[in-house]
């Protein structure tokens, strides 16, 4: 198979190790490339990987020793918020787009389960200001709210 191009020259005395390490960077990647998947189920695997990759600092061709042990202690519970939270605010902006009144209402619903210091942090970031206009409805709804 090595003469046809199909197999790594491979020193049978490390074959063991070199499997090894080929299974737990393999393991490893399919778990993060799962939770990526989970978190950002509209982008390819492509993507995944790429950002797989860029997250981990490591290479497609790096051996399979380093792409085990980096990916195994990599932290990308950040980078799943951060999706989890991108896509959720993409269907926010597709719902205001298709239907604001049905948004806003929500949103209204939304800021009632909301505690006080929540209310007051929403409040803070929906200032009225001379380049929103249209927020300012939006706030003095949220402040009819919140004295319930």
């Amino acid at each position: 198979m090595e003469a046809k191009g199909c197999a790594k020259p491979v020193v049978w005395k490390n074959s063991r190790r070199h499997f090894y390490w080929a299974v737990r960077a393999r393991i490893a990647k399919s778990s993060a490339l799962a939770h990526l998947a989970e978190a950002a189920p509209d982008t390819s695997f492509d993507y995944r990987s790429r950002l797989l990759y860029s997250l981990a600092g490591i290479e497609p061709t790096d051996d399979y020793r380093r792409t085990g042990e980096v990916l195994e202690k990599l932290d990308i519970s950040q980078t799943l918020a951060q999706l989890k939270a991108d896509r959720l605010l993409s269907k926010l902006i597709q719902l205001t787009k298709d239907d604001r009144k049905v948004a806003l209402d929500s949103f209204t619903r939304l800021a009632e389960n909301f505690s006080n210091e929540e209310k007051a942090a929403l409040l803070t970031v929906l200032k009225p200001s001379e380049f929103l206009p249209h927020v300012s409805n939006a706030v003095k709804i949220l402040t009819s709210t919140q004295g319930t």
